[in-house]
């Protein structure tokens, strides 16, 4: 339990850092930065779950952090930066913060609150899950608006909804790298 915990709060911190250098960096040295960082995560990745004494090493030093299935698959981590890069690249900047943070705040009190009182079923995920993180997509979404993101009320409430979805439906695509392209595209495409 004392590791799951660690583990979100992790997820929660490492998506909202990024967000963070969205907000502050200028275009090119976030995208380079940002590029860099994830390419050498994944090529890391590859070498890991090909050499196994690479992968004991990462496994027993990081274990806590890992679910289990990231032993021998990639890690929630790699969705994450491919996620947040491919969002800035095809979205722009104010669209790419929504989302990593809809994906930093709301998967983590989807999983939360799921976990802990989800007693309704929906897609294989609990609804109270969903509404957590429907909500909790609202407001940071507009706790973003109030700081001085440039963005509707419209474009928040249809990410929400968008990162609601992407989180809640099950397909064969970790929900890190689907909640926040999900929301992303639909924001995208909300007039004004």
């Amino acid at each position: 339990m004392k590791s799951t915990l660690r583990r979100r709060l992790f997820h929660m911190l490492a998506g909202l850092s990024i967000v963070m250098t969205m907000c502050f960096l200028p275009k090119m040295t976030l995208l380079l930065s940002l590029g860099s960082v994830t390419f050498l995560f994944l090529v890391f990745e590859f070498i890991r779950l090909r050499v196994s004494g690479i992968n004991w090493w990462f496994i027993s030093r990081f274990e806590s952090m890992l679910r289990e299935e990231e032993t021998s698959n990639v890690t929630t981590s790699s969705y994450v930066l491919v996620a947040a890069l491919v969002s800035y690249m095809a979205f722009g900047r104010d669209i790419a913060i929504l989302s990593v943070s809809f994906l930093a705040i709301g998967d983590v009190a989807a999983a939360i609150v799921g976990q802990h009182i989800g007693r309704t079923r929906l897609f294989g995920k609990a609804l109270e899950g969903d509404l957590a993180c429907f909500f909790s997509c609202l407001a940071i979404g507009f706790v973003l608006y109030y700081a001085g993101l440039n963005v509707g009320s419209l474009t928040i409430v249809i990410g929400a909804v968008g990162a609601t979805v992407g989180q809640a439906i099950q397909t064969p695509v970790d929900d890190n790298l689907t909640l926040p392209l999900f929301a992303g595209v639909l924001m995208a495409v909300v007039p004004g």
